[in-house]
């Protein structure tokens, strides 16, 4: 049986994965970043809430199983991309309205977001007693501060960009959720 962490992680990767056969037209996963799947006046937009929703239940329920340590801030993550999820990214097509309160709160908190993961992973890093497990925590919290900043470098890629940040995120989330 699957952990809460790891069914919510699938249940994203799934929404996410096929996104594109259920949003809006034009949408690309080059181009447009996960959360304009569930962005408000989009065409099945539920699907991706849903996704958000389980990912942050998944992390928050295994993270308050064990709250200490470094399960403080990935419970933090979980919740912040649960709520993140509910309150709506503007469309993509700019001609559709929007709110742009719930706009400006859902990217204040996926910004939350990636800084709690990045805290997280900076906690395991120091925590860690294995070389390569160290430095592969710390690697992977300079991506989680490399990879955004790329997006805004590179707005026609950002999609992509991101997609790779959620992979090695949600890899290392399946594979070594918190050490003790």
């Amino acid at each position: 049986m699957l952990s809460p962490r790891r069914a919510g992680i699938l249940a994203f990767v799934v929404a996410a994965a096929a996104g594109p056969w259920y949003t809006a037209p034009g949408y690309s996963v080059v181009g447009h970043v996960i959360s304009q799947l569930g962005a408000q006046n989009t065409p099945n937009r539920g699907i991706m809430i849903a996704g958000f929703l389980a990912l942050g239940a998944g992390l928050a329920i295994d993270g308050l199983r064990r709250f200490r340590g470094p399960a403080i801030p990935l419970t933090a993550f979980g919740l912040a991309m649960a709520l993140a999820g509910l309150f709506g990214h503007r469309p993509i097509d700019p001609a559709l309205p929007y709110d742009e309160l719930a706009d400006q709160i859902h990217s204040l908190l996926a910004t939350a977001a990636g800084i709690s993961i990045t805290v997280a992973l900076v906690w395991q890093g120091v925590l860690t007693r294995p070389r390569r497990e160290r430095l592969a925590a710390f690697t992977l919290a300079t991506l989680c501060l490399a990879l955004p900043l790329a997006m805004l470098a590179f707005p026609a890629f950002q999609g992509l960009i991101q997609r790779a940040m959620y992979l090695l995120i949600f890899a290392w989330l399946w594979t070594r959720w918190p050490a003790p």
